[in-house]
C-alpha cells in the first residue's frame, strides 16, 4: 500500500496527470425502460440522459436481476457461481453472514491502498452492519454514510423481535412477514450509520442526507483523487409491501403508483445532476469519471413506455427486462462522447475502474470480468466482450449481440423476439452451438459458508 501511494505522489510530484476522481451512481430497482437514454417516452431521467449523451451508453448489460448478488458481482469482479452469492441473501434484514474481506477483495479497497480517499453514501444491504461493526472499513471505505436496512430495533423489541429470529431459524417467509413492515427507514425520517454511529433523521428525506454527505465528500477530497460509491435507496420500495413512497417534489400518498414511482426516479435524477453541478463547482469535472448503473430490473407491477412498446418491470425475472441494465460513463477530458457500445456485465466494472484509476488488481484474485477501460477513453471501438452471462440461483443465461441461450435449454433471438415468446429450439445450430460452449466451458457454484437467507430462500426452503 505504501509503495502505491509513494507511486502516486511521484507521479504528481512530477507533473504527470492526476489519477481521475471516480464516482459510481447505482440506482436501486429500475429498469432500462425507464430511462430515455434507451428509449423510455416517460421523461423521467433528463440529468441521465444527457450524461449519455455527452459519454459512453452499454445497450446490454448483464448483472443478476436481484440486488444482493447483482452487488456482489459489481464490487467483487467475479460471477455468482465463483464467490457462492448465487441467490439474494440479504444480510441487513437477516444477519447469517455477509461478504468476507477474507474471501473477497472489493475495488474499493484496492482504490484505497492506491491512495485514493474513500466513500460510500447510500445502500450497502451485503453486510449486517449491526453484526460486522467495522466492516465498511475492512472493504476500503475510509468514509461512510449508509442505511443500515436492518428491522427497526426501536420498534420490532422484545417477544417481537424474538417471534421475528425465530421464524428466521425457521425460514418462514410467512412468519418473518409481520417484522419486514417496520424496517429502519430509508426515506422519510431515516434511519443511517455515519461512520459507525447511529443516527435518526426526523422530518427529513434519507435521499437528502445521503446527498449532503456525498456533496461534502466530493468538497473535501478535491485536492486529492477520490473514489465517491453512491448506490442510491431510490428508486427502491420502503418496505416488502410499499414499493413506492412520495417525495419532496409531490407529498400526496393517494396517487397512482407509477405516478409516485416516476416522482421518485424524477427525484433520483435531480440528485445525480447535483452531484455533476458540484464536481464542476470544485474544478473537477474534465478528469471525473461519473458511471450511472441501475442494479436490476424494475418490480414486476410497474412499467414503461420504451420505444413504442409497453415494458413490465423484471425484478427477481431472468428475462431482458430483469437483467440487462443501465452503465453510463462521463468525463468530458477522458471519455469521447456520443458513443455506443454493444455488451458488458458488472464484473467487467470492477477491472475497468482499476485500470482507468492506474492501480493494480489483487494478486491471486480471480476476476471474471473484462477492463473496458480502453473502450471508455475511446482507444478502442470495440467491446472486448462477444458474450455476456448472467446467473440466478441454479439457472445461468449467455447472450450475445442477438441470441440468448439459458442453461435449461431456452433459446431466443433477441432482435426479432425481444420478448422472449419464441423458443427457437435447434434452430440456428451455429449460433446456439457458440453459447452452449461458453455455458460448458463455466465451473460449477462455488458454496457459500452460510445459508443464504432472503424471502426467496425462504420460499425455495418450504418447496424442498
Amino acid at each position: 500500500m505504501m509503495m502505491m501511494m509513494t507511486t502516486m505522489m511521484a507521479l504528481l510530484a512530477a507533473g504527470a496527470a492526476p489519477p481521475p476522481n471516480i464516482i459510481v451512481i447505482l440506482l436501486d430497482n429500475v429498469g432500462q425502460e425507464w430511462f430515455g437514454a434507451y428509449g423510455s417516452e416517460e421523461r423521467a431521467t433528463p440529468n441521465i440522459d444527457a450524461l449519455a449523451a455527452g459519454g459512453l451508453r452499454f445497450e446490454h448489460v448483464y448483472t443478476p436481476p436481484v440486488c444482493g448478488p447483482s452487488r456482489a458481482v459489481l464490487l467483487t469482479g467475479r460471477y455468482p457461481f465463483r464467490t457462492g452469492w448465487t441467490l439474494h441473501h440479504d444480510a441487513a434484514l437477516y444477519g447469517g453472514g455477509g461478504l468476507d474481506p477474507r474471501r473477497e477483495v472489493l475495488f474499493p479497497r484496492v482504490l484505497r491502498q492506491a491512495g485514493y480517499a474513500t466513500g460510500i453514501a447510500g445502500k450497502w444491504q451485503v453486510n449486517n452492519l449491526y453484526d460486522e461493526p467495522g466492516i465498511l472499513r475492512r472493504h476500503g471505505f475510509d468514509e461512510h454514510l449508509v442505511w443500515p436496512g436492518s428491522v427497526d430495533r426501536t420498534v420490532v423489541r422484545g417477544r417481537g423481535y424474538q417471534q421475528f429470529r425465530a421464524a428466521v431459524r425457521a425460514r418462514s417467509a410467512e412468519r418473518t412477514l409481520p417484522a419486514l413492515q417496520e424496517i429502519e427507514h430509508r426515506y422519510w425520517d431515516p434511519v443511517l450509520i455515519r461512520n459507525g454511529r447511529r443516527e435518526t433523521h426526523p422530518g427529513r428525506f434519507g435521499p437528502d442526507v445521503l446527498q449532503t454527505f456525498a456533496l461534502d465528500f466530493i468538497g473535501r477530497h478535491r485536492k486529492k483523487p477520490f473514489l465517491l460509491y453512491y448506490p442510491m435507496v431510490l428508486a427502491h420500495g420502503q418496505t416488502f409491501t410499499r414499493p413506492v413512497v412520495p417525495t419532496p417534489l409531490d407529498r400526496r400518498t393517494d396517487r397512482p403508483h407509477k405516478e409516485m414511482f416516476a416522482d421518485m426516479l424524477r427525484y433520483a435524477d435531480r440528485l445525480v445532476g447535483q452531484v455533476v453541478e458540484r464536481v464542476e463547482a470544485v474544478g473537477l469535472r474534465e478528469r471525473t469519471l461519473i458511471f450511472v448503473a441501475s442494479d436490476n430490473g424494475t418490480e414486476s407491477q410497474m412499467s414503461a413506455r420504451r420505444n413504442g412498446r409497453e415494458v413490465k418491470g423484471g425484478l427477481y425475472s431472468m428475462t431482458e427486462a430483469g437483467l440487462d441494465v443501465t452503465f453510463i460513463v462521463n468525463a468530458p477530458a477522458l471519455v469521447p462522447p456520443g458513443r455506443v457500445a454493444s455488451l458488458m456485465d458488472f464484473s467487467d466494472i470492477y477491472p475497468t475502474i482499476v485500470e482507468l484509476a492506474g492501480a493494480r488488481p489483487p494478486a491471486g484474485v480471480k476476476l471474471d470480468g473484462h477492463s473496458l477501460a480502453a473502450l471508455v477513453r475511446g482507444r478502442s471501438s470495440t467491446s472486448p466482450r462477444q458474450w455476456i452471462f448472467d446467473q440466478n440461483h441454479t439457472r445461468r443465461v449467455v447472450r450475445d449481440a442477438r441470441y440468448k441461450l439459458f442453461s435449461t435449454g431456452e433459446f431466443y433471438d433477441l432482435q426479432a423476439d425481444p420478448d422472449e415468446r419464441h423458443d427457437l429450439g435447434t434452430t440456428s445450430p451455429a449460433a446456439r452451438a457458440g453459447l452452449q460452449s461458453v455455458l460448458d466451458g463455466l465451473p460449477a457454484d462455488t458454496r457459500l459458508p452460510f445459508e443464504p437467507l432472503s424471502q426467496a430462500a425462504f420460499k425455495l426452503h418450504a418447496q424442498r
